[in-house]
């Protein structure tokens, strides 16, 4: 007989596929087993559907009395966009529920382990907890921490520089590795680069290459701009645009649908602007460079999570990752994921305690 592990990475893997739809809702899979059988499977695809646990218990066509469901992240019990599932549990007559971890979410936060044990339910909680929790690492910081989840990323070659001696960056990481940034960007709420990024790159920074969840706010940090942003093709591309700046700075006229966003007099105060997303319900946010801004972060202790992407190009000399020397697992953080994209390898370091 398969184990509850077994089940539940099916539930993780059903998860995986509303992942930056649910918005701002966590992303959940279920998979209920009768007899030794997957009887039903389910998803929640995005905010205002059913949940996970109902789509599974449709799916399954009544064959759910005395089964066993799995699920990723506890029921919720409250009535809110729609209603809630330790009923359609109960309604269901299911026995047996094994949940990967605890809701962080306040309103739920063990209430619904707690109902469904009071009405007879056996619970069984932790099953690949770790697992459950790096997916929905975004959810549970804004919900623990009151602030978004901070990536930052960067594209470094063997010797450790993310441009040449002339400042060029394009391309050191190969196109599957490209691609899973267009992925990520299409995941998160917000995409910064620097001042520095956007003049000398030239980029658009919205997802282009994967059929993307969202369309990120994309936002630029800095405080001397010139006066000529509108030719720049961040500005060309359609969406929302921020501009992170600070009460002093001077910003040209632009239009369309942009907005200034000042957080601090001389200096940018990036503790502001998190903030500032929080009372936005924004949960995530993703920067892709350059070296200041993120040397800026990680000393500002703002930075949850670090994605690079090693390519086995050699420069031998240009632009390094960090303005200053500054030692990743110095800073907290340790290599949670390491894996081959072609000839490039992703190593993902996250910050110890970040979603716990």
């Amino acid at each position: 007989m398969a184990s509850h592990e077994f089940y539940m990475s099916l539930a993780l893997e059903l998860a995986k596929i509303g992942f930056g739809f649910t918005w701002p809702n966590p992303a959940v899979g279920a998979v209920i087993v009768n007899r030794g059988r997957v009887v039903g499977i389910g998803y929640h695809r995005r905010v205002g559907e059913d949940h996970a646990e109902v789509v599974a218990i449709k799916d399954a066509r009544g064959l759910t009395r005395g089964a066993t469901m799995y699920v990723t992240l506890e029921p919720h019990s409250f009535y809110g966009r729609v209603p809630p599932c330790t009923d359609a549990i109960l309604k269901a007559g299911i026995k047996k529920v094994v949940v990967a971890m605890e809701d962080p979410n306040p309103k739920v936060s063990g209430k619904g382990i707690e109902m469904l044990r009071r009405n007879g339910v056996e619970v069984i909680t932790g099953v690949l907890e770790k697992e459950a929790r790096f997916l929905n690492r975004f959810f549970i910081k804004y919900h623990k921490k009151k602030e978004p989840y901070v990536i930052l990323k960067y594209a470094v070659t063997l010797d450790g520089f993310i441009a040449d001696r002339n400042g060029n960056s394009r391309w050191i990481s190969n196109e599957e590795s490209r691609r899973e940034v267009h992925r990520l960007r299409g995941e998160v709420d917000a995409v910064m680069i620097g001042r520095k990024t956007l003049y000398k790159d030239n980029p658009r920074l919205n997802p282009r290459t994967v059929f993307p969840a969202r369309h990120p706010v994309r936002v630029v940090a800095g405080t001397k701009f010139t006066d000529d942003l509108s030719e720049l093709e961040f500005f060309k591309v359609g969406g929302k645009i921020w501009i992170l700046t600070t009460t002093s700075a001077h910003i040209p006229l632009l239009s369309g649908n942009i907005e200034v966003l000042r957080c601090g007099k001389d200096n940018i105060d990036f503790k502001c602007f998190l903030k500032e997303m929080y009372k936005r319900e924004m949960l995530s946010l993703l920067v892709e460079g350059g070296a200041r801004l993120g040397t800026t972060l990680l000393q500002n202790d703002i930075v949850d999570e670090i994605l690079i992407f090693k390519s086995p190009k050699i420069f031998g000399g240009g632009i390094s990752m960090f303005t200053q020397e500054l030692n990743i697992d110095n800073q907290g953080f340790m290599l949670y994921e390491e894996k081959k994209i072609d000839d490039d390898v992703m190593l993902r370091y996250i910050k110890n305690g970040v979603f716990d």
